[in-house]
């Protein structure tokens, strides 16, 4: 296969992720969206249990992001490239590095800081 066309596969596949990665934890918890959508009723789970959707939708996230950005590094063109886009994109490879990161601190019932990490979690996913 072309480099093109799994740069491009890549690309499109970290997108749909992150749309989805986004809208699953609206879905899974009781609210006007999720009752709209006919997916509301009472849950017989716990909340940090049904997300195991969201949890695996961003560990795909991070690999299909980070196999984009390698496979367009590793085409060597970089010179004709925009430098800003790259710069952005290296961020925002760090910034998922990030996210995923504090999602793992968030599994933890226990955790004492668990409000403020939440915070942080949402405020990384609107700076993506």
């Amino acid at each position: 296969m072309s480099s093109f066309f799994l740069t491009s596969a890549t690309g499109r596949v970290a997108v749909i992720l992150f749309g989805l990665d986004i809208l699953i934890p609206y879905i899974l918890r009781r609210s006007r969206l999720s009752r709209g959508l006919g997916l509301g009723q009472g849950h017989s789970s716990k909340y940090l249990h049904r997300m195991w959707p969201h949890h695996w939708c961003g560990y795909l996230l991070l690999v299909f992001s980070t196999g984009h950005a390698w496979i367009s590094m590793q085409l060597g063109n970089m010179t004709r490239m925009n430098m800003s886009g790259l710069l952005f994109a290296t961020i925002a490879v760090g910034l998922l590095i990030l996210q995923v990161a504090l999602g793992l601190l968030l599994k933890d019932r226990q955790l004492q800081t668990r409000k403020l990490i939440r915070r942080w979690h949402y405020w990384t996913m609107l700076a993506l």
